[in-house]
């Protein structure tokens, strides 16, 4: 009972105090007009002065303070209309943003892409959405997507093997609603510090996705199934994609710094151009790799598949290639400068033209590998480097050619 007497009470009080606080307001207004002369003229010059120069100083003196009043009122004014725009725009944003999320559990497939637009442009109208509209999206597209490997599939009755399969059928390509998902989140714009969510696709069946010129900065993709995947200038600086299958996949000028590939399976992936710097691909499979003139200088890449992988022009100064498998691999005018081959096999591999200057070369197999005494001169070698057919090592340990014939 209390309490709504005075909640009454604040209700009829309120308006009362706010006429007071006008009247008051209204009232100390005239009085500055009226004594503005006091304060904004000289009163000796006031006191010297006739009534015909008086008058006039008097007035520009008021007319000063009612200018200063005006441009109060029209500041205030602006500031509150700012304010009400402000508050009918989140309005807006927020019915928008609800209505799109309605669309996005219907049953009709145009009405689901329909709300990830919607979301889209919400994203794109409110800086103060954008970590939102992302975690919806996150979740849509981890809702709708099938899991890779038995477990998760098993954790899915819709993607139970049919009589007579080990494995499910799984789709070659995602939905279009899923893949106007994907779409909308590799082009968001930068979140708030403050509102930031995360982009996790891990262990999802994300086969044939088309995600040319993405931005998956800090994606988490470890174990995703991404065969036959577009990422054609994809941004994935920072992701983890390891254990990720990336076989066929087109990845040509992707950025992939300091991204995360341990045991990642590349095999026959187009990797042509693309930025590697320092990112990790220990134990990666990267068999008939298109790795034609891309950047992995300082990557880590022991114990590495690259077998028949294209690599020429490649720059893998300073790459950590300890125990790799170079097999038939084509190194053309590669730069291996001050690269770790430490144990690394590198049989039939093609060598014409590439730098080895300080390559470590101890231990390596280069057994009918294709390169000239000079290049080999420029490499530290071991009593342990198998050298290729024609070569041999003098007294001094220096290379030159045998004379076959």
């Amino acid at each position: 009972m209390d309490v709504t007497v005075r909640a009454r009470a604040v209700a009829i009080g309120r308006p009362i105090a706010y006429v007071l606080g006008g009247l008051l307001a209204i009232t100390l207004y005239g009085l500055a007009i009226w004594q503005a002369p006091e304060f904004l003229v000289n009163r000796d010059v006031l006191s010297r002065a006739t009534p015909e120069q008086r008058l006039p100083a008097e007035h520009n003196a008021r007319l000063i303070v009612i200018s200063v009043g005006g441009a109060l009122v029209v500041g205030t004014g602006l500031l509150y209309t700012a304010r009400n725009y402000r508050l009918a725009h989140r309005g807006q944003v927020t019915e928008r943003f609800t209505k799109a999320l309605e669309r996005l559990g219907s049953d009709e497939l145009y009405v689901r892409i329909g709300g990830v637009h919607a979301l889209e442009h919400v994203m794109r109208d409110s800086p103060e959405h954008r970590g939102d509209v992302v975690k919806v999206l996150v979740a849509f597209i981890r809702d709708r997507l099938p899991r890779r490997g038995t477990e998760a599939a098993n954790e899915t009755p819709w993607m139970h093997p049919p009589s007579g399969s080990d494995e499910p059928e799984l789709p070659a390509e995602p939905a279009p609603d899923v893949q106007a998902a994907l779409t909308a989140l590799g082009s968001r714009p930068e979140q708030t510090k403050h509102n930031r969510a995360s982009l996790n696709f891990r262990q999802l069946h994300v086969q044939g996705v088309q995600l040319s010129g993405a931005q998956f900065r800090k994606a988490d993709l470890r174990g995703a199934d991404l065969r036959n995947a577009d990422l054609f200038e994809a941004d994935l600086q920072n992701a983890d994609l390891s254990g990720a299958n990336l076989q066929n996949a087109y990845l040509s000028e992707a950025n992939l710094q300091n991204t995360n590939l341990s045991e990642a399976n590349l095999q026959n992936a187009n990797l042509s151009g693309a930025n590697l710097q320092n990112a990790n691909l220990h134990g990666a499979d990267l068999q008939n790799t298109h790795l034609f003139g891309a950047d992995l200088q300082n990557a880590r890449l022991s114990g590495a598949d690259l077998q028949n992988a294209d690599l020429r022009e490649a720059n893998l100064q300073k790459a950590r290639l300890r125990g790799a498998d170079l097999q038939k691999a084509d190194l053309r005018k590669a730069n291996l400068q001050s690269t770790h081959l430490r144990g690394a096999n590198l049989q039939k591999a093609d060598l014409h033209g590439a730098n080895l200057q300080n390559a470590d070369l101890h231990g390596t197999n280069l057994s009918l590998a294709s390169l000239t005494a000079e290049q080999l001169r420029q490499a530290a070698l071991s009593e342990h480097t198998i050298l290729p057919e024609g070569l041999a090592r003098g007294p001094l340990g220096e290379i030159w050619e045998k004379n076959l014939s």
